[in-house]
């Protein structure tokens, strides 16, 4: 295995990678089925929390630090869950329209924005998660969240110089517009583009993170 790919896929949310070289797949199911297409889900409903928001504000007798974060954490929340919330509705308008390349590659671009904002304000949640000491970090949860985070880091955020690795890391966003939930991701090196295709599935991504966050905020 690639040392620098290794590396990724130890990191990451990664769930497949092909090798271009050989056409072969390297890692995880070639024939593997995303979650869009076995089981869309639906988000949780806010207003299920909000009583368990308000436990935490009355348990603050005045303005902290800690209080602060919390809001912070409520804020990132709510941004997050809306940026997935918009995700999907562009997503599926960029595959329901027919003969209109214009059109489709606006809601795809879309797309693209949202999921960025997705990765984002998650890395941003699980920060707060760390901070606030709300999740032990020896669980299960806690390793997904440190996949995530590097999910953000090297593959979205840092991609034109990810650190540690001797390689560039070229989201495709035209991947998005698929009957999918698959974003493919180009790995280039040493002026050889495309090496490897490495794929994560950003359905399942949200989905396992809403549910940490919310079982969290759950016990407030």
């Amino acid at each position: 295995m690639d040392t620098d790919i290794q590396q990724l896929i130890d990191a990451t949310t990664i769930i497949k990678v092909c090798d271009n070289r050989n056409d072969s797949v390297i890692f995880g199911d070639l024939y593997a089925v995303s979650r869009f297409s076995k089981d869309q889900g639906n988000q949780i409903d806010l207003s299920l929390l909000e009583n368990h928001w308000n436990n935490k504000w009355s348990s603050f007798d005045s303005y902290t630090e800690e209080r602060q974060n919390y809001r912070l954490l409520y804020d990132s929340f709510k941004f997050f869950y809306f940026s997935f919330e918009q995700l999907r509705f562009n997503k599926i308008s960029g595959i329901q329209i027919i003969d209109n390349t214009i059109s489709q590659q606006h809601f795809n671009d879309l797309t693209g924005v949202n999921l960025f904002s997705v990765y984002f304000n998650g890395k941003k949640c699980i920060d707060l998660l760390g901070k606030l000491k709300l999740l032990d970090k020896n669980s299960q949860d806690w390793d997904f969240c440190k996949r995530f985070k590097e999910t953000r880091n090297k593959l979205i955020e840092h991609n034109h110089n990810p650190l540690g690795l001797d390689i560039q890391i070229e989201p495709f966003i035209w991947s998005l517009s698929s009957t999918d939930s698959f974003m493919e991701i180009f790995i280039n090196r040493n002026l050889q583009e495309r090496i490897f295709d490495v794929y994560i599935d950003y359905y399942e991504d949200y989905y396992k993170l809403e549910r940490i966050i919310s079982n969290v905020i759950q016990s407030f």
